[in-house]
C-alpha cells in the first residue's frame, strides 16, 4: 500500500523547496546587484566627461576632430600638431615639439630645461630657459558647443591648461597649477578666464573665475569643461558638475584654436631645475578629450 505524506511532511518539503528558492533567487540577486555596480562604476568614468542635457528640440552630436582617447601610439597628425601655430610660448618659457608624447594611453606635455645652471641667464624672468610643450587643433575649428577634458597637472610652477583662442576671443577652461611657488593656495583651484581683446590685446577684457576643487590639480585626474552656449554666455563644469558662469566682455563670434598646453607664469614663481628635470614631477597628463555641438533633432522619419 502507497503512503500518503501527512500534512507535516508535505509542508517540510514545501518549506525546502522555498527555501532553495529563496537561496538560488538570493545569490542570483547578488550577482546582478554585482554586475551593475561595476557597470554603474565604468560608465560612471566617462560620465563625467559626457555634456549636461541638450535643450528641447536639440540632440549633441560629437565633434571627430576634437574628440581623442590618445590611445595610438603617436599623436594623431590627422587632428593634433604638437606646437602653437602663431605663438612660440610665454618667456622665460618656448614650446619644444620633442616635449610632446603619447605613450601609455595619455597625451604628456613635459617642461624640461636644457641649463645646468641659472647663472649663465641675464633675466631669468625674460630670457628663454625652460622647454614648455602645446598641442593645438589642426585649425580653428570649435565654435558654441560643449568641450570637456580629462587631464592631471604637472607637479611644478608652471600651468597645465585647456583652452581656446581666435583671432580676438580666448576661453580659458583650465590654467591650472600643480606647484605654485608663491600662491600654493592656487594648487587646489579651478582657474577659469575668458578674454575679449578685440583690436589687440591692450583693449583685453578678462572674466576670471575661481572655483576650490577638493584635490589638488596635480593629485589626482579632474575632468573640466565648458558649455559654450552663445556668443557671451560661458558655462564651467568640474567632473560634470556646473560651477561657474561667465558672460564674456564681447561677442564670441569666431572660430577658436583647441589647445593643451604648459607656460610659466612668472607671479606664480619660476619652476625649479629639480623640478623640471622629475618625469615624476614635469609631465602634464591627458587622458582624453571631448567635443560636441548641438543639432537639431529629427524624427525617426528623419525629418
Amino acid at each position: 500500500m502507497t503512503r500518503v505524506p501527512g500534512t507535516n511532511q508535505i509542508g517540510l518539503a514545501a518549506f525546502r523547496v522555498v527555501r532553495s528558492v529563496w537561496f538560488l533567487l538570493r545569490r542570483r540577486f547578488a550577482v546582478l546587484v554585482f554586475v551593475a555596480a561595476l557597470a554603474s562604476a565604468v560608465a560612471g568614468e566617462p560620465a563625467t566627461g559626457r555634456p549636461p542635457p541638450a535643450p528641447a528640440g536639440f540632440v549633441w552630436q560629437p565633434i571627430p576632430e576634437l574628440t581623442d582617447d590618445f590611445d595610438g601610439p603617436t599623436l594623431d597628425a590627422t587632428k593634433w600638431i604638437p606646437r602653437q601655430p602663431y605663438w612660440n610660448g610665454r618667456e622665460p618659457s618656448q614650446f619644444d615639439p620633442a616635449n610632446v608624447s603619447v605613450e601609455d594611453g595619455l597625451l604628456r606635455l613635459r617642461s624640461t630645461s636644457k641649463v645646468a645652471t641659472l647663472e649663465g641667464i641675464q633675466n631669468p624672468d625674460k630670457d628663454v630657459w625652460v622647454q614648455a610643450a602645446c598641442v593645438s587643433s589642426r585649425g580653428p575649428i570649435a565654435s558654441c558647443g560643449y568641450y570637456a577634458a580629462r587631464l592631471k597637472a604637472s607637479k611644478l610652477s608652471m600651468t597645465s591648461s585647456f583652452w581656446f583662442q581666435g583671432k580676438y576671443s580666448e576661453i580659458d577652461v583650465v590654467e591650472q597649477l600643480g606647484a605654485s611657488l608663491k600662491h600654493p593656495e592656487n594648487n587646489q583651484q579651478m582657474l577659469m578666464n575668458t578674454h575679449f581683446f578685440e583690436g589687440g590685446w591692450k583693449n583685453d577684457r578678462a572674466t576670471s573665475r575661481h572655483w576650490q576643487m577638493p584635490t589638488g590639480s596635480a593629485d589626482a585626474f579632474h575632468v573640466y569643461g565648458v558649455w559654450w552656449k552663445d556668443e557671451r554666455t560661458m558655462w564651467f563644469y568640474h567632473d560634470g558638475e556646473k560651477v561657474a558662469e561667465v558672460t564674456t566682455a564681447g561677442p564670441f563670434k569666431e572660430l577658436q584654436y583647441l589647445f593643451f598646453d604648459t607656460e610659466v607664469f612668472t607671479w606664480e614663481g619660476l619652476p625649479t631645475l629639480d623640478s623640471l628635470r622629475d618625469p615624476a614631477r614635469n609631465t602634464m597628463l591627458v587622458d582624453w578629450v571631448r567635443g560636441w555641438r548641438l543639432v537639431k533633432q529629427t524624427n525617426a522619419r528623419g525629418s
